[in-house]
């Protein structure tokens, strides 16, 4: 072999190396925005399915067995959580959410923590809580996982009306 054969041989080997070494760190890439999107999809189901398990409960204490017509029979802003003797998965309204702490762990992905958050809001200021007890709920929930820094939030308003 010639020195001409020879630099070309070795030119080739390294654009095949750099070659190789590019498709390698493009797979890596693929398989952890892979792994982001589905722990990503797992937070916003989780988020979602406490949102509509909350929703599907009474939206006060009081107005499990009855109907109200004014807001000051609501509880207190300062008691926005579940009643003694009451444990999750047994909540029987949307307040009971307030500051849970749960867990989840999802096989093969990740384990998720999930904090919602009751308060309730003024309708002209969704995002703002208030400190007495209106029509109307908000709840925040917070969800990330152990192997991510991102952490999924959504919100959702709950209000009460009594229909004639």
């Amino acid at each position: 072999m010639n020195t001409g054969q020879t630099l070309l041989t070795t030119f080739a080997i390294i654009l095949l190396g750099s070659t190789i070494l590019t498709v390698n760190r493009s797979f890596l890439q693929h398989g952890t925005i892979l792994r982001q999107t589905e722990i990503g999809v797992y937070a916003i189901s989780l988020a979602t399915s406490i949102i509509e398990e909350a929703s599907g409960q009474s939206f006060d204490e009081i107005t499990v067995d009855n109907a109200i017509s004014s807001p000051s029979s609501l509880t207190p802003s300062s008691q926005l959580r579940a009643e003694s003797g009451e444990v999750y998965p047994y909540l029987d309204d949307f307040d009971d959410y307030n500051d849970l702490q749960l867990g989840y762990v999802a096989a093969g992905t990740d384990s998720f923590s999930i904090r919602p958050k009751v308060y309730y809001i003024d309708p002209t200021a969704p995002n703002t809580p208030v400190t007495s007890p209106t029509f109307f709920k908000r709840m925040d929930v917070s969800v990330w996982g152990t192997s991510t820094a991102d952490t999924v939030k959504m919100s959702y308003i709950f209000s009460y009306f009594k229909f004639r």
